[in-house]
């Protein structure tokens, strides 16, 4: 006569061997439980290493354009402001306005330009 213990499904008797068989299963399956869940940790963490690293581009990308929107007029006044023999506005009536209208139409170029691309 073998050892028999009875099961919670049926109420019929399991021999003492695949009891020992199916403890082995459970601790396999808990181990396979425990190392799922600290994948799942560890996904959890690189998830949120990705949202603080897009939230930073998204950043930089702001800090770009700005950057860009001030640099093309800025570029412009310093080769203009340079030259002082030859200044359109001293012999051109309309010089200094039509420079100022090309220095802010520059910003609005630029600033239109990054805002289609969503940087702002």
């Amino acid at each position: 006569m073998t050892n028999t213990m009875p099961t919670d499904r049926d109420n019929t008797l399991m021999p003492a061997e695949t009891v020992g068989q199916h403890a082995q299963k459970v601790e396999l399956l808990r181990e396979i439980n425990t190392e799922i869940r600290g994948l799942n940790k560890e996904m959890e963490d690189i998830r949120e290493i990705t949202e603080d690293q897009l939230k930073v581009t998204v950043e930089t990308r702001k800090v770009s354009a700005w950057t860009a929107i001030a640099v093309v007029p800025g570029a412009l006044a310093s080769l203009y402001g340079s030259n002082f023999e030859h200044m359109p506005e001293l012999q051109f009536k309309y010089g200094w306005p039509l420079f100022l209208i090309a220095l802010a139409s520059t910003a609005v170029a630029t600033y239109v330009a990054v805002k289609r691309k969503g940087w702002l």
